[in-house]
Protein backbone atom coordinates (compact mmCIF):
# COMPACT_ATOMS: atom_id res chain seq x y z
CA UNK A 1 0.00 0.00 0.00
CA UNK A 2 1.34 3.22 -1.00
CA UNK A 3 0.55 6.75 -0.42
CA UNK A 4 0.30 9.44 -3.64
CA UNK A 5 1.53 12.62 -1.74
CA UNK A 6 0.59 14.75 -4.74
CA UNK A 7 -3.04 14.30 -4.26
CA UNK A 8 -2.50 13.29 -0.19
CA UNK A 9 -4.62 9.84 -0.46
CA UNK A 10 -3.81 6.50 0.38
CA UNK A 11 -3.81 4.82 -2.63
CA UNK A 12 -4.80 0.43 -2.99
CA UNK A 13 -4.45 -2.12 -5.82
CA UNK A 14 -7.10 -4.64 -6.35
CA UNK A 15 -6.12 -7.88 -8.00
CA UNK A 16 -8.69 -7.60 -10.82
CA UNK A 17 -7.19 -4.55 -11.94
CA UNK A 18 -3.90 -6.06 -12.34
CA UNK A 19 -5.26 -9.09 -13.71
CA UNK A 20 -6.99 -6.44 -16.49
CA UNK A 21 -3.57 -5.10 -16.75
CA UNK A 22 -1.67 -8.09 -16.95
CA UNK A 23 1.69 -6.86 -16.17
CA UNK A 24 2.66 -9.95 -13.79
CA UNK A 25 4.01 -11.94 -16.18
CA UNK A 26 6.42 -9.97 -17.14
CA UNK A 27 7.24 -8.68 -13.87
CA UNK A 28 9.09 -10.70 -10.99
CA UNK A 29 7.67 -11.29 -7.39
CA UNK A 30 4.42 -10.29 -8.19
CA UNK A 31 5.45 -6.32 -8.79
CA UNK A 32 2.64 -4.22 -9.85
CA UNK A 33 2.00 -1.50 -12.45
CA UNK A 34 1.79 0.84 -9.26
CA UNK A 35 5.51 -0.41 -8.56
CA UNK A 36 6.92 -0.09 -12.18
CA UNK A 37 5.84 3.29 -12.59
CA UNK A 38 6.80 4.30 -8.68
CA UNK A 39 10.34 3.16 -9.85
CA UNK A 40 10.55 5.68 -13.11
CA UNK A 41 8.84 8.24 -11.79
CA UNK A 42 5.25 7.97 -12.63
CA UNK A 43 3.59 8.33 -9.97
CA UNK A 44 1.03 10.53 -10.83
CA UNK A 45 -0.30 7.71 -13.29
CA UNK A 46 0.43 5.03 -10.65
CA UNK A 47 -2.06 7.28 -8.66
CA UNK A 48 -4.61 8.78 -10.79
CA UNK A 49 -5.04 4.99 -12.49
CA UNK A 50 -6.21 3.29 -9.29
CA UNK A 51 -9.33 4.09 -7.51
CA UNK A 52 -8.99 4.84 -4.07
CA UNK A 53 -12.17 2.91 -3.41
CA UNK A 54 -10.05 -0.77 -4.33
CA UNK A 55 -8.81 -2.70 -1.80
CA UNK A 56 -6.00 -4.77 -1.47
CA UNK A 57 -5.04 -8.43 -0.82
CA UNK A 58 -2.62 -9.90 0.96
CA UNK A 59 0.95 -9.94 -0.76
CA UNK A 60 0.65 -14.16 -1.14
CA UNK A 61 -2.89 -13.57 -3.44
CA UNK A 62 -0.80 -10.79 -5.26
CA UNK A 63 1.96 -13.27 -6.29
CA UNK A 64 -1.08 -15.90 -6.51
CA UNK A 65 -2.14 -14.33 -9.34
CA UNK A 66 0.58 -15.59 -11.59
CA UNK A 67 -1.48 -18.65 -11.62
CA UNK A 68 -4.93 -17.50 -11.96
CA UNK A 69 -5.30 -15.64 -15.40
CA UNK A 70 -8.95 -15.82 -16.66
CA UNK A 71 -9.95 -16.74 -20.47
CA UNK A 72 -8.34 -14.56 -22.53
CA UNK A 73 -5.11 -13.36 -20.34
CA UNK A 74 -2.93 -16.90 -20.90
CA UNK A 75 0.35 -16.53 -22.33
CA UNK A 76 -0.49 -19.07 -25.11
CA UNK A 77 -3.58 -17.00 -25.94
CA UNK A 78 -0.95 -13.93 -26.59
CA UNK A 79 1.43 -15.18 -28.45
CA UNK A 80 -1.15 -16.47 -30.94
CA UNK A 81 -3.42 -13.35 -31.11
CA UNK A 82 -3.60 -12.48 -34.91
CA UNK A 83 -3.62 -8.58 -34.50
CA UNK A 84 -0.27 -6.26 -33.21
CA UNK A 85 -1.44 -3.86 -30.74
CA UNK A 86 -0.18 -0.28 -30.08
CA UNK A 87 -0.74 2.18 -27.24
CA UNK A 88 0.22 5.58 -28.56
CA UNK A 89 0.62 8.07 -26.64
CA UNK A 90 1.44 12.17 -27.93
CA UNK A 91 2.26 15.17 -25.42
CA UNK A 92 4.77 17.09 -27.54
CA UNK A 93 3.04 20.61 -27.33
CA UNK A 94 -0.66 21.33 -25.91
CA UNK A 95 -2.44 18.44 -27.03
CA UNK A 96 -2.48 15.34 -24.84
CA UNK A 97 -3.81 12.43 -26.70
CA UNK A 98 -3.74 8.19 -26.35
CA UNK A 99 -4.83 6.08 -29.45
CA UNK A 100 -5.01 2.13 -29.30
CA UNK A 101 -3.98 0.83 -32.74
CA UNK A 102 -4.45 -2.62 -34.07
CA UNK A 103 -2.73 -4.24 -36.94
CA UNK A 104 -4.28 -7.57 -38.37
CA UNK A 105 -2.31 -10.42 -39.66
CA UNK A 106 -4.62 -9.92 -42.37
CA UNK A 107 -7.49 -7.56 -43.31
CA UNK A 108 -7.48 -3.52 -42.17
CA UNK A 109 -6.17 -1.78 -39.41
CA UNK A 110 -8.47 -0.37 -36.74
CA UNK A 111 -8.43 2.35 -34.07
CA UNK A 112 -10.62 1.62 -31.47
CA UNK A 113 -9.87 3.72 -29.54
CA UNK A 114 -8.40 7.83 -29.74
CA UNK A 115 -8.56 10.18 -27.29
CA UNK A 116 -7.72 13.98 -27.21
CA UNK A 117 -7.53 16.48 -24.09
CA UNK A 118 -6.31 19.73 -25.33
CA UNK A 119 -4.87 22.45 -22.84
CA UNK A 120 -7.00 25.75 -22.36
CA UNK A 121 -4.10 28.57 -22.85
CA UNK A 122 -6.95 31.32 -24.46
CA UNK A 123 -6.37 33.28 -21.33
CA UNK A 124 -2.51 33.67 -23.25
CA UNK A 125 -3.65 34.09 -26.68
CA UNK A 126 -1.33 31.31 -27.36
CA UNK A 127 0.62 28.21 -26.25
CA UNK A 128 1.71 28.63 -22.71
CA UNK A 129 4.59 25.96 -21.91
CA UNK A 130 3.56 25.24 -18.31
CA UNK A 131 -0.24 25.46 -18.56
CA UNK A 132 0.86 22.69 -21.36
CA UNK A 133 3.07 20.77 -18.99
CA UNK A 134 0.45 21.00 -16.35
CA UNK A 135 -2.12 19.72 -18.98
CA UNK A 136 -0.29 16.79 -20.06
CA UNK A 137 0.39 15.53 -16.15
CA UNK A 138 -3.55 16.09 -15.48
CA UNK A 139 -4.90 14.40 -18.64
CA UNK A 140 -3.13 11.88 -19.55
CA UNK A 141 -3.60 9.18 -16.95
CA UNK A 142 -7.29 9.38 -17.35
CA UNK A 143 -6.91 8.99 -21.34
CA UNK A 144 -4.92 6.05 -20.52
CA UNK A 145 -7.31 4.38 -18.18
CA UNK A 146 -10.37 4.89 -20.64
CA UNK A 147 -8.18 3.22 -23.06
CA UNK A 148 -7.51 -0.23 -21.21
CA UNK A 149 -10.79 -1.70 -21.82
CA UNK A 150 -10.22 -1.11 -25.46
CA UNK A 151 -6.94 -3.40 -25.35
CA UNK A 152 -8.10 -6.84 -27.64
CA UNK A 153 -9.27 -9.01 -25.13
CA UNK A 154 -7.95 -7.52 -22.40
CA UNK A 155 -4.47 -8.31 -23.51
CA UNK A 156 -1.55 -5.86 -23.27
CA UNK A 157 -0.24 -4.15 -25.99
CA UNK A 158 3.19 -5.13 -28.40
CA UNK A 159 4.51 -1.83 -28.11
CA UNK A 160 4.01 1.19 -26.47
CA UNK A 161 5.16 4.54 -28.56
CA UNK A 162 5.24 7.95 -27.73
CA UNK A 163 6.70 11.30 -29.21
CA UNK A 164 10.28 11.74 -27.91
CA UNK A 165 10.56 15.12 -30.16
CA UNK A 166 10.85 18.08 -31.43
CA UNK A 167 8.96 20.00 -28.97
CA UNK A 168 8.79 21.52 -26.01
CA UNK A 169 10.81 19.75 -22.99
CA UNK A 170 8.58 19.71 -20.19
CA UNK A 171 5.49 18.44 -21.96
CA UNK A 172 7.69 15.84 -23.94
CA UNK A 173 9.29 14.39 -20.54
CA UNK A 174 5.52 13.54 -19.28
CA UNK A 175 4.33 11.90 -22.26
CA UNK A 176 7.80 9.63 -22.34
CA UNK A 177 8.18 9.16 -18.65
CA UNK A 178 4.56 7.67 -18.92
CA UNK A 179 5.36 5.69 -21.39
CA UNK A 180 8.50 4.39 -20.10
CA UNK A 181 6.36 3.43 -16.85
CA UNK A 182 3.67 1.49 -19.25
CA UNK A 183 6.43 -0.29 -20.66
CA UNK A 184 8.46 -1.25 -17.91
CA UNK A 185 4.99 -2.20 -16.43
CA UNK A 186 3.63 -4.64 -18.83
CA UNK A 187 7.28 -5.94 -19.92
CA UNK A 188 6.60 -4.20 -23.70
CA UNK A 189 8.84 -2.85 -25.82
CA UNK A 190 9.08 1.15 -25.71
CA UNK A 191 9.65 3.17 -28.89
CA UNK A 192 10.23 7.32 -29.29
CA UNK A 193 9.28 8.66 -32.29
CA UNK A 194 9.75 11.64 -34.02
CA UNK A 195 6.87 13.68 -34.05
CA UNK A 196 7.52 15.18 -37.58
CA UNK A 197 8.27 11.84 -39.10
CA UNK A 198 5.07 11.10 -37.74
CA UNK A 199 3.30 13.80 -39.54
CA UNK A 200 4.30 12.54 -42.99
CA UNK A 201 3.78 9.14 -42.61
CA UNK A 202 -0.20 10.26 -41.59
CA UNK A 203 -1.68 9.39 -44.82
CA UNK A 204 -0.11 6.17 -44.45
CA UNK A 205 -1.76 5.42 -41.64
CA UNK A 206 -5.23 6.97 -42.89
CA UNK A 207 -4.62 4.69 -46.43
CA UNK A 208 -4.15 1.77 -44.00
CA UNK A 209 -7.25 2.52 -41.93
CA UNK A 210 -9.38 2.58 -44.96
CA UNK A 211 -8.08 -0.67 -46.44
CA UNK A 212 -5.46 0.49 -48.86
CA UNK A 213 -2.45 -1.57 -47.62
CA UNK A 214 -0.09 -1.29 -44.99
CA UNK A 215 2.40 0.77 -48.08
CA UNK A 216 0.50 3.10 -49.51
CA UNK A 217 1.67 5.68 -50.36
CA UNK A 218 4.65 4.58 -51.25
CA UNK A 219 8.04 5.63 -51.20
CA UNK A 220 9.39 8.26 -52.52
CA UNK A 221 6.83 10.94 -51.95
CA UNK A 222 6.65 14.03 -51.60
CA UNK A 223 5.35 16.00 -47.78
CA UNK A 224 4.65 19.27 -47.15
CA UNK A 225 4.56 19.71 -43.40
CA UNK A 226 2.94 23.14 -42.09
CA UNK A 227 1.72 23.67 -38.55
CA UNK A 228 2.15 26.44 -36.07
CA UNK A 229 5.50 25.14 -34.91
CA UNK A 230 7.08 23.80 -38.50
CA UNK A 231 6.84 25.03 -41.93
CA UNK A 232 8.96 22.20 -44.42
CA UNK A 233 9.12 20.62 -47.75
CA UNK A 234 10.39 16.82 -46.98
CA UNK A 235 11.65 13.92 -49.40
CA UNK A 236 11.08 10.95 -48.03
CA UNK A 237 12.70 8.10 -50.17
CA UNK A 238 12.52 5.22 -47.27
CA UNK A 239 10.87 5.03 -43.41
CA UNK A 240 14.16 6.26 -42.21
CA UNK A 241 15.75 8.33 -45.03
CA UNK A 242 14.24 11.91 -45.10
CA UNK A 243 15.44 15.05 -47.03
CA UNK A 244 14.42 18.51 -45.87
CA UNK A 245 14.28 20.60 -49.08
CA UNK A 246 12.80 23.90 -47.78
CA UNK A 247 12.63 25.30 -44.53
CA UNK A 248 11.55 28.73 -43.33
CA UNK A 249 14.02 31.34 -42.32
CA UNK A 250 12.23 32.82 -39.46
CA UNK A 251 8.45 31.49 -38.44
CA UNK A 252 6.03 29.27 -39.16
CA UNK A 253 2.92 29.78 -41.41
CA UNK A 254 0.44 28.28 -38.47
CA UNK A 255 2.06 30.99 -36.04
CA UNK A 256 2.05 33.67 -39.05
CA UNK A 257 -1.85 33.33 -39.59
CA UNK A 258 -2.55 32.42 -36.01
CA UNK A 259 -1.16 36.10 -34.78
CA UNK A 260 -2.88 37.43 -38.03
CA UNK A 261 -5.88 36.57 -36.83
CA UNK A 262 -6.17 38.01 -33.38
CA UNK A 263 -5.64 41.15 -35.01
CA UNK A 264 -7.84 41.30 -38.22
CA UNK A 265 -10.81 39.63 -36.92
CA UNK A 266 -13.17 41.31 -34.55
CA UNK A 267 -12.03 41.58 -30.71
CA UNK A 268 -15.72 39.88 -29.66
CA UNK A 269 -15.04 36.84 -31.73
CA UNK A 270 -11.27 36.58 -30.30
CA UNK A 271 -12.25 36.51 -26.86
CA UNK A 272 -15.07 34.06 -27.40
CA UNK A 273 -12.79 31.31 -29.01
CA UNK A 274 -13.04 28.48 -26.39
CA UNK A 275 -9.03 27.24 -27.83
CA UNK A 276 -6.24 29.27 -29.02
CA UNK A 277 -6.90 27.52 -33.03
CA UNK A 278 -7.10 31.12 -34.35
CA UNK A 279 -5.53 30.27 -37.33
CA UNK A 280 -9.53 28.45 -37.87
CA UNK A 281 -10.86 31.05 -36.87
CA UNK A 282 -9.27 32.85 -39.51
CA UNK A 283 -10.40 30.40 -42.27
CA UNK A 284 -14.26 30.44 -40.72
CA UNK A 285 -14.18 34.50 -40.38
CA UNK A 286 -13.03 35.10 -44.20
CA UNK A 287 -14.87 31.75 -45.43
CA UNK A 288 -17.10 33.80 -47.91
CA UNK A 289 -14.65 35.61 -49.34
CA UNK A 290 -14.95 36.37 -53.14
CA UNK A 291 -11.31 35.49 -53.22
CA UNK A 292 -11.50 31.94 -52.07
CA UNK A 293 -14.61 31.35 -53.70
CA UNK A 294 -13.61 32.40 -57.29
CA UNK A 295 -9.59 31.79 -57.19
CA UNK A 296 -7.92 31.15 -59.66
CA UNK A 297 -4.21 30.70 -60.51
CA UNK A 298 -2.59 34.07 -62.28
CA UNK A 299 0.26 35.92 -63.67
CA UNK A 300 0.43 38.68 -63.24
CA UNK A 301 -1.33 38.96 -59.34
CA UNK A 302 -4.78 39.73 -60.50
CA UNK A 303 -6.41 39.18 -57.45
CA UNK A 304 -4.20 41.43 -55.25
CA UNK A 305 -4.37 44.39 -57.94
CA UNK A 306 -8.01 43.90 -57.76
CA UNK A 307 -8.01 44.13 -53.42
CA UNK A 308 -5.64 46.95 -54.18
CA UNK A 309 -7.93 49.16 -56.41
CA UNK A 310 -10.75 48.94 -54.29
CA UNK A 311 -9.25 48.81 -50.65
CA UNK A 312 -5.99 50.84 -51.34
CA UNK A 313 -3.62 48.16 -50.19
CA UNK A 314 -2.06 45.35 -50.92
CA UNK A 315 0.34 42.54 -48.98
CA UNK A 316 3.67 42.08 -50.21
CA UNK A 317 4.71 38.49 -51.78
CA UNK A 318 7.44 36.78 -49.33
CA UNK A 319 10.94 36.25 -50.72
CA UNK A 320 9.50 37.78 -54.27
CA UNK A 321 12.81 37.80 -55.84
CA UNK A 322 14.79 34.72 -54.73
CA UNK A 323 13.50 32.78 -57.78
CA UNK A 324 17.28 32.54 -59.58
CA UNK A 325 19.18 29.26 -59.20
CA UNK A 326 21.92 30.00 -56.50
CA UNK A 327 19.65 32.54 -54.44
CA UNK A 328 19.97 31.83 -50.63
CA UNK A 329 16.40 31.97 -50.53
CA UNK A 330 15.60 30.30 -53.34
CA UNK A 331 14.62 27.27 -50.82
CA UNK A 332 13.11 28.80 -48.08
CA UNK A 333 10.10 30.44 -46.89
CA UNK A 334 9.72 33.69 -45.09
CA UNK A 335 6.28 34.57 -43.02
CA UNK A 336 7.78 37.42 -40.73
CA UNK A 337 7.85 39.90 -43.63
CA UNK A 338 3.92 39.29 -44.37
CA UNK A 339 2.88 39.34 -40.64
CA UNK A 340 4.50 42.93 -40.16
CA UNK A 341 2.67 44.04 -43.12
CA UNK A 342 -0.81 42.98 -41.57
CA UNK A 343 0.04 44.34 -38.34
CA UNK A 344 0.74 47.73 -40.23
CA UNK A 345 -2.16 47.68 -42.13
CA UNK A 346 -4.39 46.99 -39.36
CA UNK A 347 -2.63 49.78 -37.32
CA UNK A 348 -3.28 52.34 -40.07
CA UNK A 349 -6.87 51.34 -40.17
CA UNK A 350 -7.47 52.29 -36.75
CA UNK A 351 -5.31 55.03 -36.45
CA UNK A 352 -7.45 56.43 -39.32
CA UNK A 353 -11.26 54.46 -38.46
CA UNK A 354 -10.77 54.68 -34.76
CA UNK A 355 -10.14 51.22 -32.76
CA UNK A 356 -13.29 50.06 -33.71
CA UNK A 357 -12.24 49.62 -37.65
CA UNK A 358 -15.96 48.34 -38.16
CA UNK A 359 -15.74 47.16 -42.20
CA UNK A 360 -16.11 43.65 -42.02
CA UNK A 361 -15.82 43.08 -45.20
CA UNK A 362 -12.53 44.86 -45.47
CA UNK A 363 -11.48 42.82 -42.51
CA UNK A 364 -12.78 39.67 -44.72
CA UNK A 365 -10.36 40.25 -47.24
CA UNK A 366 -7.73 40.75 -45.25
CA UNK A 367 -8.05 37.58 -43.75
CA UNK A 368 -8.78 36.03 -47.26
CA UNK A 369 -5.53 37.57 -48.93
CA UNK A 370 -2.64 36.70 -45.99
CA UNK A 371 -4.11 33.18 -46.29
CA UNK A 372 -3.56 33.20 -50.12
CA UNK A 373 -0.42 35.19 -49.78
CA UNK A 374 1.15 32.44 -47.29
CA UNK A 375 -0.70 29.48 -50.00
CA UNK A 376 0.67 30.74 -53.16
CA UNK A 377 4.20 30.86 -51.00
CA UNK A 378 3.97 27.33 -50.08
CA UNK A 379 2.94 26.44 -53.52
CA UNK A 380 5.57 27.90 -55.15
CA UNK A 381 8.40 26.01 -53.37
CA UNK A 382 6.80 22.80 -53.76
CA UNK A 383 7.03 23.35 -57.66
CA UNK A 384 10.32 24.32 -57.18
CA UNK A 385 10.76 21.04 -55.12
CA UNK A 386 9.01 19.30 -57.94
CA UNK A 387 11.58 20.34 -60.51
CA UNK A 388 14.71 20.09 -58.44
CA UNK A 389 13.75 16.18 -57.86
CA UNK A 390 12.91 15.70 -61.72
CA UNK A 391 16.30 17.20 -62.69
CA UNK A 392 17.88 14.49 -60.31
CA UNK A 393 15.51 11.75 -62.09
CA UNK A 394 13.52 11.29 -58.65
CA UNK A 395 10.09 10.32 -59.80
CA UNK A 396 7.50 11.05 -57.00
CA UNK A 397 3.93 10.02 -57.46
CA UNK A 398 2.00 11.69 -53.83
CA UNK A 399 2.37 15.18 -52.19
CA UNK A 400 1.36 14.83 -48.57
CA UNK A 401 0.03 17.83 -46.52
CA UNK A 402 0.08 17.01 -43.03
CA UNK A 403 0.26 19.07 -39.84
CA UNK A 404 -2.51 21.53 -38.62
CA UNK A 405 -2.32 23.77 -41.17
CA UNK A 406 -3.23 21.38 -43.59
CA UNK A 407 -7.37 21.42 -42.69
CA UNK A 408 -7.60 24.49 -44.00
CA UNK A 409 -9.69 24.16 -46.61
CA UNK A 410 -8.86 27.27 -48.73
CA UNK A 411 -5.14 25.96 -48.90
CA UNK A 412 -6.18 22.23 -50.02
CA UNK A 413 -8.10 24.06 -52.66
CA UNK A 414 -5.00 26.50 -54.02
CA UNK A 415 -2.40 23.68 -53.96
CA UNK A 416 -4.64 21.72 -56.34
CA UNK A 417 -4.98 24.68 -58.93
CA UNK A 418 -1.36 25.39 -58.72
CA UNK A 419 -0.28 22.36 -59.63
CA UNK A 420 -2.48 21.90 -62.35
CA UNK A 421 -1.89 25.24 -63.37
CA UNK A 422 1.95 23.94 -63.79
CA UNK A 423 1.57 20.82 -65.45
CA UNK A 424 1.07 18.55 -62.89
CA UNK A 425 -2.42 16.89 -63.01
CA UNK A 426 -1.01 13.34 -62.47
CA UNK A 427 0.52 14.51 -59.21
CA UNK A 428 -1.53 13.11 -55.78
CA UNK A 429 -2.26 15.32 -53.51
CA UNK A 430 -2.68 13.71 -50.28
CA UNK A 431 -4.54 15.29 -47.07
CA UNK A 432 -5.66 13.30 -43.64
CA UNK A 433 -9.08 13.75 -42.55
CA UNK A 434 -9.04 17.20 -40.60
CA UNK A 435 -8.95 14.95 -37.12
CA UNK A 436 -5.33 13.67 -38.09
CA UNK A 437 -3.96 16.90 -39.40
CA UNK A 438 -3.41 18.37 -35.75
CA UNK A 439 -1.26 16.74 -33.09
CA UNK A 440 -2.49 12.92 -32.43
CA UNK A 441 -1.85 9.88 -31.45
CA UNK A 442 -2.75 7.73 -33.74
CA UNK A 443 0.09 8.86 -36.02
CA UNK A 444 2.40 8.40 -33.27
CA UNK A 445 1.03 5.16 -32.62
CA UNK A 446 1.28 3.73 -36.82
CA UNK A 447 5.37 4.99 -36.62
CA UNK A 448 6.44 3.19 -34.17
CA UNK A 449 4.46 0.27 -35.72
CA UNK A 450 6.49 1.05 -38.88
CA UNK A 451 9.65 1.62 -36.68
CA UNK A 452 9.65 -1.50 -34.73
CA UNK A 453 8.08 -3.43 -37.56
CA UNK A 454 11.93 -2.20 -39.09
CA UNK A 455 13.87 -3.74 -36.62
CA UNK A 456 14.04 -0.84 -34.10
CA UNK A 457 13.05 -0.35 -30.54
CA UNK A 458 14.12 2.53 -27.72
CA UNK A 459 16.27 2.23 -24.59
CA UNK A 460 15.19 3.22 -21.38
CA UNK A 461 17.54 5.85 -20.69
CA UNK A 462 16.25 8.30 -23.52
CA UNK A 463 15.72 11.77 -23.06
CA UNK A 464 13.49 14.27 -25.18
CA UNK A 465 14.68 16.18 -27.27
CA UNK A 466 13.58 20.30 -27.93
CA UNK A 467 14.80 19.99 -31.49
CA UNK A 468 15.48 16.74 -33.93
CA UNK A 469 15.89 17.25 -37.44
CA UNK A 470 14.21 14.75 -40.11
CA UNK A 471 17.56 15.31 -42.16
CA UNK A 472 21.08 14.01 -40.76
CA UNK A 473 24.25 15.41 -40.48
CA UNK A 474 27.91 13.64 -42.10
CA UNK A 475 28.73 13.61 -38.58
CA UNK A 476 26.80 14.71 -35.13
CA UNK A 477 28.23 14.49 -31.54
CA UNK A 478 27.24 11.97 -28.69
CA UNK A 479 27.07 15.23 -25.77
CA UNK A 480 24.96 17.21 -28.07
CA UNK A 481 22.42 14.63 -28.59
CA UNK A 482 22.23 13.82 -25.29
CA UNK A 483 21.58 17.54 -24.24
CA UNK A 484 18.30 17.89 -23.62
CA UNK A 485 18.16 21.32 -24.91
CA UNK A 486 20.61 20.69 -28.46
CA UNK A 487 19.65 19.58 -31.83
CA UNK A 488 19.09 16.13 -32.40
CA UNK A 489 19.69 15.10 -36.65
CA UNK A 490 18.12 12.33 -38.68
CA UNK A 491 15.50 9.89 -37.32
CA UNK A 492 18.54 6.99 -36.65
CA UNK A 493 21.51 9.26 -36.14
CA UNK A 494 20.85 9.27 -32.05
CA UNK A 495 21.31 7.69 -29.06
CA UNK A 496 18.94 5.39 -27.86
CA UNK A 497 18.19 2.95 -30.91
CA UNK A 498 18.42 -0.40 -30.07
CA UNK A 499 17.82 -3.77 -32.25
CA UNK A 500 14.30 -4.90 -31.83
CA UNK A 501 14.64 -7.67 -29.33
CA UNK A 502 18.18 -6.35 -27.84
CA UNK A 503 18.60 -6.91 -24.30
CA UNK A 504 20.05 -3.81 -23.66
CA UNK A 505 18.81 -0.78 -21.77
Amino acid sequence: MHQGPRLGQWYHIDIITIRKLNPLSNCRGGLSIYNCMLAVGSLPLAAQCMSPSLTIRSMRTLRSARRFRGPGYTQSVYRGKRWFTVLGIESSCDDSSVAILNIPRDGTPSLPFHGKVTADTTKYLGINPITAFQAHRRNLSPLIQSALPYLPNGCKPDIVAVTRGPGMISSLDVGLQTAKGLALAWGVPLVAVNHMQAHALTVRLCKALEGQGLDNPRYPFLSLLVSGGHTMIVLSRGLTDHEILADTIDTAVGDCLDKAARVIVPDDIVKSMKDTNYGKMLEEFSSMSESQLEYEVSKPDIIGSQIEEQYGWKLPIPLVGTKKEGHRGLMKFSFAGLRSSVDRLVEAKKSIDGKGWTSIEERKALASEVMRRCWEHLASRVMMSIDIMRRKDVEVGTLVVSGGVASNGFLRQVLRKQLDFHGHQQLELAFPPIEFCTDNAAMIAWTGYEMYKAGFESTMEIAPFRKWSLSSLEKTNEDIERDWEENAFGILNVSGWKPRGSSST
